[in-house]
Formats: C-alpha cells, sequence, structure tokens
C-alpha cells in the first residue's frame, strides 16, 4: 500500500506544512503492526519516545529513542511497535523541494539509518515545532542538516554581506526579520544566505537573532523599570507570552522572576 503526501498510519498529534516540507509528530499503539507500505514522497522519521522494529525486504533494525531513519520515496517497509508503543517525528519533502536548493544536493536514494545524536540540527527542528517556533527556523534547521548530508561548504573567500546581516540583527531589534525580508536587503539567495551565516557564525540566523533579542532583553531587565510588556515589543515580540516562553528556554526562568531574583 503507498502513503500519499501527508499521510501516515499513527494518529497525528501535531502537525504543520508549507510549500516544502509537512511536518507532523505521530502516535502508535502499543503492540502495534504495520503491513507493507511505502510512502509516494522521501521523509525522515525520528523515534521520540518508545521503540519498534524496522523491517525491510533483507534486513531487520531494532530502532531506540532518538535514532533516525531516512526512508526515500518509494521504499517498502514494514514495523512493528513493543509495549510502549511510541511516538515519531517525520519530515516529509515534497515533490520538487530541492529546486530551492543548488544543484547538486538531494536526499540518498537508499534507506538510512542513524543512530541517536548524529545530527544536532534535526533535534533542534524537533523543539522549534513542538514550541510552535517560526517557520524561518523550521527551513534553516531542515536546510542545515540537507548541506550537512551533502557535506556542502558554502562560505568560501570574503562574504561582506554577512557583516551587513548581522549588522541588522545586531541593531534592529524592533521586529523579527524573516530570511525572506533579509535576503532581499543583502541581495543573496535565502538558502546559500541562511547555510553561510551558519557556517560563519556557527549558529542560524534565527538561533543568533534571539540571542540578540534576548540579551538586550536582559540588559533592559537589569538596568530599566521599563513593564515586561514594554521590553517584549522593543524586541520585536509579538506578545508578552512568546517573550517570556522565549526568555524562560535560554534562561530556566520568567523574566519577572528574574528582574525580582537579581534586583531583590
Amino acid at each position: 500500500m503507498n502513503l500519499k503526501q501527508g499521510e501516515y498510519w499513527g494518529k497525528k498529534l501535531q502537525a504543520n506544512e508549507n510549500s516544502l516540507f509537512h511536518l507532523c509528530i505521530t502516535d502508535y499503539d502499543p503492540f502495534k503492526v504495520i503491513d507493507k507500505h511505502y510512502h509516494d514522497n522521501a521523509y525522515v522519521s525520528i523515534l521520540i519516545n518508545g521503540h519498534y522494529v524496522e523491517k525491510d525486504s533483507g534486513h531487520s533494525y531494532g530502532i531506540q529513542e532518538g535514532d533516525v531513519l531516512l526512508r526515500p520515496a518509494g521504499y517498502t517497509h514494514q514495523n512493528e511497535f513493543r509495549q510502549a508503543g511510541g511516538k515519531c517525528f517525520n519530515i516529509e519533502f515534497k515533490g520538487g523541494w530541492e529546486k530551492q536548493f543548488e544543484a547538486g544536493i538531494q536526499l540518498p536514494d537508499k534507506f538510512q539509518y542513524y543512530s541517536a545524536g548524529v545530527f544536532p540540527s534535526l533535534y533542534k527542528l524537533l523543539v522549534n515545532f513542538k514550541s510552535n517556533g517560526t517557520e524561518d527556523m523550521a527551513f534553516e534547521l531542515i536546510s542545515d542538516w540537507v548541506f550537512e548530508l551533502n557535506q556542502v561548504t558554502v562560505a568560501k573567500g570574503a562574504q561582506p554581506w554577512l557583516a551587513k546581516v548581522a549588522d541588522i540583527l545586531d541593531n534592529e531589534l524592533d521586529v523579527f526579520h524573516s530570511l525572506d525580508s533579509l535576503s532581499e536587503r543583502v541581495n543573496v539567495h535565502r538558502v546559500y544566505m541562511a547555510r553561510a551565516f551558519k557556517e560563519r557564525k556557527g549558529v542560524t540566523i534565527g538561533e543568533y537573532q534571539l540571542k540578540v533579542k534576548l540579551s538586550r532583553a536582559l540588559f533592559l531587565l537589569l538596568h530599566t523599570d521599563l513593564p515586561i510588556s514594554d521590553i517584549a515589543f522593543r524586541n520585536g515580540f509579538y506578545d508578552d507570552p512568546h517573550f517570556v516562553r522565549s526568555f524562560k528556554s535560554v534562561y530556566k526562568i520568567p523574566p519577572q522572576k528574574f528582574r525580582i531574583l537579581v534586583n531583590g
């Protein structure tokens, strides 16, 4: 049996998609047995929790939590979940996705198994997805993984526009800059821009932007009496809860409690 775009045997707990990718978390009952099937699109699957056995025409794999599977389009397989059942995070590549990337960028045409922890960007993607993060951040993290998988380095020679991107992010804090808006301002393709920035700076544009905003917010918490809502607004957060969640993700404490703890 073939499964079309966005179709999975498990129950979908959360899903999101754009023109290039379909992301979802699927849940599987204890002892669930899934007969032979294949998907029309290639996709990556990370086992979040549980345990299952993956079988294809000649092999059997015991899949543990955190393991990453890359299943190419048309790959026939079956699955047998154990007592705990399981949850999987899936990144499906829609037809034509590679047109956004330079020539030669592609996924393997054979099944690939990777043990947990091999690709940090995929686990960051999972966190971004579960916390309802931005589409731009998801795109950057998927792009980062695709380039890493293809072992492509792009930031060669002088890249003067990189300094301009950093300058925008460092000084224009009252808005969250999208990849498209930055790409237009520096006149560089957003995929190339995102990859080169990551190679030179060690973090994605989205991670860098959030770090700068939270550093500025920290300064304002320590040195002013501005209300939390004003600090959030000055740093481009669209509402207080978004700011609070972002601050807690880095400093492990809400901004108001941080201010009281430090100044008290």
